[in-house]
């Protein structure tokens, strides 16, 4: 009985799950266009841009009434207006020279009913482009900051006080944070830099203005602020270096802290100090750099050291070392004799002994420098991870493992108090209330510190550097056990087996482990890159390189397939995007049947894949074949140059448009599709670029298809309210915000660092 009952309902589904795309040409013929014979308005265009290119003002003005006259006669006709009188009163706009009358007209033309979108955004941009009117706005938000910035820290800690028993600490935390913010700030902040620039432009534009006497006397004050700015950034900078041991740079600094304040005192101490420095540098330098040569005794023994390792032989070494041994012998401290333990230090090195070379190097450098000659050779050479990987691979370790360490127990005071520009007790003093955060958070950081990754890349290219100086030093197969850990901790199979294959007795089953692994790794690594011919080329390689494997035999069927249905070009139009553009799919566009574009399965519809330009005039169409999420029913079709020509021409129009009209639009550079369009706008498509890489992939979506259903909009309100937690020290809380300005895209040119 129950049987009965569902075949009528197994029946519909089936009959759902069906075919519904009937057999039908998906392209219309393209309709016929007529000669164009021009009319009144056509020539009253031509008068009218000839007017503007000549400047004739008379001329224009009558042209524009003519043009306003016509458009009032279509319309007591019952005619849609020509729509060209905005675009002739921009260009009427243009021809102003005076920029403030001409953004007061281009205001006017913003105020009429019939002015286009994109149009109208161009010229509100251009309107917005008033230097009075940005300076005003970055001084605004200046405002904001700085007392937004206040209100929103005694906001948050009478927020995230939970029943009021942290509400000191949290109102003492909040005060300093505002504090060390001001303190930070720099004398002409970013906002009131910005403001200075475009006061400047003003000036420039409109000397004769009244307000550019006003902002005379605004533009030096800010400009004397601008100056102490500078000059504090040098002199910070300046004994910053001086810290550091860099006299020469600190004088720099110092110079330049002078230009900007001149007989600075502060600045005048700094050149003097770092000059002093530089001047005694310059003399040790000299003093080094006259040493007489001849002060050296030059022994016998020495000199035949000397030959020995100048001369061109192999077996040169250890002769040389045989008497450098000699030379110790008799006097361990004998001139030159650090020279002879470094000769023994080559030796070993030559003999394989890398143990014995690091040791007596690692002597030598712990030597004075006044009494061995070879103290600070030796020391750099140790201490050079160029020369000495494996220490360097050695401290980067102990150096990743102290930084979680410290990260886990003390948080964000793991490097010590933060730098405040203060003295340092300052900064420590500064720090106490940020402790208790410390505390309430250590038991949360050492939850999270199994799970947490290290920062493990200079250590491992410290171990690679191991491997290649030291093929087969003692530290080598540590260095190379290490690494491979290393690699297959971060899913790197293909460098993990490349250091197996190279090791000495290596465990079969993981060669075999890690061979599966490497070839599933090859597979899809080779799938990610975007050009066909390079993708082909990775695909049979890791075929055959881990021929037997899963991931080869996937890599060799992915290749057989891409050479399989190879195009010239690979250029997607969603449906999503025909139908937010249907000049585009129109008549005068591609001329796509429009019952497949009308929600209408029994007729025939597209399939969201859409359209797709295969390259030469060759297009793949897809329809709906069942449900949208059932593979596509493709049907390929060879157009006239004629079509392919309108396409292009309509998609680059509706891309212009949608640029020029939606903020959040974006299109992506891609000079393949750009030469494919030139060409077929050229209607020159018959000889197909051959190039490889001349291929595009380039896919034309909707922007409901790019942002989903519903595009988030900023809020128009100035407060925003926040629910805020923290694992750190387990509060929680809501409280308003103000919301803060947005940087501007130009921020960047006004900052010092």
């Amino acid at each position: 009985m129950k049987t009965i009952l569902l075949a009528p309902l197994l029946v519909t589904l089936a009959g759902c799950a069906s075919t519904l795309t009937p057999s039908i040409d998906p392209l219309e013929p393209l309709p016929l266009l007529a000669p164009y014979v021009p009319d009144e308005i056509d020539r009253c265009s031509r008068d009218l841009a000839t007017a503007v290119l000549l400047g004739d003002d008379t001329e224009l003005e009558n042209e524009l009434g003519r043009l306003a006259s016509l458009d009032e006669a279509r319309t007591s006709r019952g005619e849609a207006p020509s729509g060209l009188l905005p675009y002739a009163l921009d260009a009427r706009n243009a021809t102003i020279a005076n920029p403030r009358i001409r953004r007061m007209a281009s205001q006017a033309l913003l105020e009429r009913q019939d002015v286009p979108a994109a149009l109208e955004k161009r010229v509100q941009e251009e309107v917005e482009d008033d230097p009075l009117a940005l300076a005003s706005r970055r001084l605004r938000d200046r405002f904001i900051i700085r007392y937004g910035r206040v209100a929103n820290e005694m906001m948050e800690s009478v927020g995230r006080s939970v029943g009021g028993v942290l509400l000191p600490y949290r109102l003492a935390q909040s005060v300093i944070s505002i504090a060390l913010a001001e303190h930070m700030e720099d004398e002409l902040t970013t906002g009131e830099r910005q403001a200075l620039d475009h006061w400047k432009r003003f000036v420039r534009e409109n000397p004769q203005a009244p307000e550019a006497r006003e902002l005379l006397d605004r533009i030096h004050a800010a400009q004397l602020r601008w100056g102490r700015t500078q000059r504090d950034l040098a002199l910070k900078k300046g004994w910053n270096a001086l810290e550091a041991g860099v006299p020469l740079l600190a004088s720099a600094y110092a110079k330049r802290a002078l230009r900007h304040a001149p007989e600075d005192p502060e600045a005048t101490e700094l050149g003097a100090i770092a000059t002093e420095r530089v001047v005694a540098w310059r003399a040790d330098r000299a003093r080094a750099e006259a040493a007489a040569s001849d002060a050296l005794v030059q022994q016998s023994r020495q000199a035949a050291v000397a030959r020995e390792l100048l001369a061109p032989s192999d077996g040169n070494l250890s002769r040389a070392a045989t008497l450098a041994r000699e030379i110790l012998a008799e006097d361990p401290d004998a001139h030159l004799a650090s020279e002879a333990r470094y000769v023994l230090a080559l030796d070993a090195g030559a003999r394989g002994v890398d143990g014995e070379r690091w040791e007596r190097i690692e002597q030598l450098a712990t030597e004075d420098g006044s009494n061995s000659n070879m103290a600070r050779f030796a020391r750099t050479e140790w201490e050079s991870y160029e020369t000495n990987p494996y220490r360097g691979f050695q401290v980067a370790l102990a150096q990743v493992r102290s930084q979680r360490i410290r990260a886990t127990l003390f948080g964000p005071l793991m490097n010590g108090p933060r730098e405040r520009n203060l003295p340092r007790w300052l900064e420590y003093v500064v720090e106490i209330p940020t402790t208790v955060t410390v505390l309430f958070g250590l038991p949360m950081r050492l939850l999270q510190a199994p799970f947490q990754l290290a920062p493990l890349s200079v250590p491992a290219v410290l171990a690679r550097r191991t491997l290649e100086r030291e093929p087969a030093g003692a530290h080598t197969e540590e260095a190379r056990r290490w690494l491979v850990d290393y690699e297959r901790r971060r899913g790197n199979a293909v460098g993990a087996l490349a250091l197996l294959e190279t090791a000495p007795g290596s465990s079969p089953d993981e060669l075999a482990e890690l061979l599966d692994a490497a070839g599933t790794q090859a597979y899809e690594a080779s799938l990610k890159e975007k050009r066909r011919d390079v993708r082909i080329r990775l695909l049979q390689d890791a075929a055959r390189r881990f021929a037997g494997t899963e991931g080869g035999q996937m890599a060799g069927e992915a290749a057989r397939e891409e050479l399989r249905t190879a195009t010239s070009q690979h250029i997607r139009i969603s449906r999503g995007f025909l139908l937010e553009n249907p000049a585009v799919a129109g008549p005068e566009g591609l001329a796509l049947r429009p019952t497949l574009l009308d929600d209408e399965p029994n007729n025939g519809e597209l399939h969201p894949e859409g359209v797709t330009l295969l390259g030469e005039r060759v297009i793949e169409i897809a329809l709906l074949d069942g449900r949208p999420s059932q593979p596509p029913q493709l049907k390929r079709r060879r157009v006239s140059e004629e079509r392919m020509a309108r396409l292009v021409a309509q998609l680059e129009e509706a891309t212009l448009q949608t640029l020029l009209t939606d903020r959040d639009a974006r299109v992506e550079h891609d000079a393949d599709r750009d030469l494919y369009f030139e060409r077929a706008r050229l209607r020159s498509l018959e000889r197909p670029d051959g190039r490889p890489h001349a291929e595009s992939n380039y896919t034309f979506l909707g922007m409901r298809e790019r942002y989903g259903l519903v595009r988030g909009r900023e809020s128009i309100l100035p407060v925003q309210l926040v629910l805020q937690g923290s694992f750190e020290d387990f509060a929680l809380g809501a409280f308003p915000r103000i919301r803060m300005p947005k940087t501007t895209p130009d921020a960047f040119l006004y900052k010092d660092r």
